[in-house]
């Protein structure tokens, strides 16, 4: 299968992914609140966003070892292409023996962190959580260099065919143990467990199918500063990005308990099946767009590559916002049930400004693959803090909410405002262009918007039947609207395509 096809393959089973991800989603949290209970929930949950820090460790190595290893395949340099794996397989040591050390002295100050929130029970299951997740982590960080291979290779049907069996068996594993131990240990060990043998898999595959060689043949001290710029920026961004994603529900168990982290968690589901929606398209295109980098060709195809993406992730993120702020509140109480009301405005305030970003994130691949990362991650770091300083007031007089508005407006002010203009100025992407065609779609989501919020206010929701069935006409409505009036001849033509080849 040559690269065109594995792009196009990785993008539909990324969309796979995240449909199977979504149904089971679905169903699978109410039965895992049934049998383990909110409280025990959002344990696992306050502890997988505590040791979620830890998987920043990576260091951004990962990214570096795309661009860089990419950059040299593109250029059939093997020996350089040796030489990458081996100067990054020993970074990688040293993390994971960072790795170990760190956390033995988090988990020693775990008691302190929680004794005003969690009961002494409560506290002694965190701890166990808390090793096995850590385990999890070490082993994630320690193979992450054979998943950075396998994307530079570009061979998406075997990266994203192990995501979809992990997707499938984790949460079928877990329910089959939790008839026997209904606890958040139980969640914690299964994915650990079948974590561990799918980072061997990619290992087998790198080595047998891929035939890869890791030889240390000379230390290149231009690569290896090029390599750290790239490396630590990407890290930054990562470390920010726990800020946004994860610090909020450690704020709120300190501050309110596990109860609030559940609701809260409930909305990073959401938001992140949002994000991958996103992620699905540009997330393979690092290696295409490095080796155009590379190649050196014009900003103009960039930016046409930039804003034809970034129309498609539109349409379809317009779709999910706009869907959700309309079906929302139904879908959340019948999905999570009672309780669980305050999840709806924590959404709408993330998704909404989070948009921006998500349009325009191959523009993310592009700053990597020209090496200009770092000012991301200024702007990131930046806007982190900013976060951090308005979360914890507004958590503890607002509670989730509070912490979701100051995510939301420090999105809004660093992708939003402060990377456009870096986009413009400096990386020279045609962003006017980009805006132009995103605000003419614009006005077809806000019409659609306001006749299906009509729609919905007029047909009262009684049962699940009359809920889906609603869903399913704005859907129609928002493909018809969309195809007929604001798609291109291009995208008409795509869709066109994709429906022959479907019959």
């Amino acid at each position: 299968m040559d690269n065109y096809n594995e792009r196009k393959t990785g993008v539909i089973i990324g969309y796979i992914n995240i449909i199977l991800s979504t149904i089971i989603n679905f169903l699978y949290l109410p039965l895992l609140l049934y049998y383990i209970g909110k409280n025990e929930y959002g344990l696992y949950q306050l502890i997988g966003s505590f040791i979620a820090y830890f998987s920043i460790m990576d260091f951004g190595l990962t990214a570096a070892v795309v661009r860089f290893y990419t950059k040299y395949k593109s250029l059939n340099d093997k020996i350089s292409m040796e030489n990458v794996l081996a100067i990054s397989t020993r970074c990688y040591i040293l993390i994971t023996l960072i790795l170990f050390i760190v956390g033995y002295i988090c988990y020693l100050f775990l008691d302190d962190i929680f004794y005003n929130s969690m009961t002494s029970l409560e506290i002694s299951s965190a701890k166990n959580i808390f090793i096995l997740l850590l385990l999890n982590i070490v082993v994630t960080i320690s193979t992450m260099i054979f998943r950075a291979i396998i994307n530079a290779h570009e061979k998406f049907l075997f990266l994203k065919g192990i995501e979809t069996f992990q997707l499938v068996l984790q949460p079928i594993l877990v329910l089959v143990i939790l008839q026997e131990h209904p606890c958040a240990f139980s969640v914690a060990l299964v994915q650990t467990l079948l974590n561990v043998f799918l980072s061997i898999a990619r290992c087998v595959y790198c080595f047998k199918k891929l035939k890869i060689r890791i030889i240390y043949h000379y230390w290149d001290k231009k690569l290896f500063k090029e390599f750290k710029k790239l490396a630590l920026s990407v890290f930054a961004v990562t470390l920010i990005d726990q800020v946004f994603f994860k610090t909020n529900q450690i704020i709120l168990g300190i501050i309110n308990g596990t109860g609030a982290v559940a609701v809260y968690a409930i909305s990073s589901l959401i938001y992140v099946n949002y994000m991958a929606l996103s992620l699905a398209i540009s997330g393979v295109y690092l290696p295409y767009i490095t080796e155009k980098i590379a190649k050196r060709e014009s900003m103009k195809i960039i930016s046409d590559l930039f804003i034809s993406i970034g129309r498609w992730q539109y349409f379809l993120l317009a779709a999910i916002s706009s869907g959700f702020f309309i079906f929302g509140k139904f879908f959340i109480n019948l999905w999570a049930g009672e309780g669980f009301e305050e999840a709806y405005w924590i959404t709408l305030l993330i998704i909404i400004p989070f948009t921006i970003d998500l349009i325009q994130n191959i523009g993310l691949s592009i700053l990597q693959a020209q090496n200009k990362y770092d000012f991301r991650a200024k702007v990131y770091f930046c806007m982190g803090v900013f976060n951090l300083c308005l979360a914890i007031p507004l958590a503890k007089m607002y509670g989730g909410i509070g912490c979701a508005f100051a995510t939301g407006l420090s999105m809004f002010i660093g992708n939003g405002l402060v990377m456009n203009w870096y986009y413009l100025k400096i990386t020279k992407l045609e962003i006017g262009r980009f805006w132009k065609n995103v605000g003419k779609i614009t006005i077809g989501v806000v019409i659609i918007t306001i006749i299906g919020y009509i729609f919905n206010e007029i047909i009262e929701d009684k049962n699940v039947i009359v809920f889906v069935m609603k869903l399913l006409v704005y859907t129609l409505l928002y493909i018809g609207i969309m195809y007929k009036f604001f798609m291109n001849i291009e995208e008409k033509s795509k869709i066109k395509r994709l429906i022959f080849k479907f019959k």
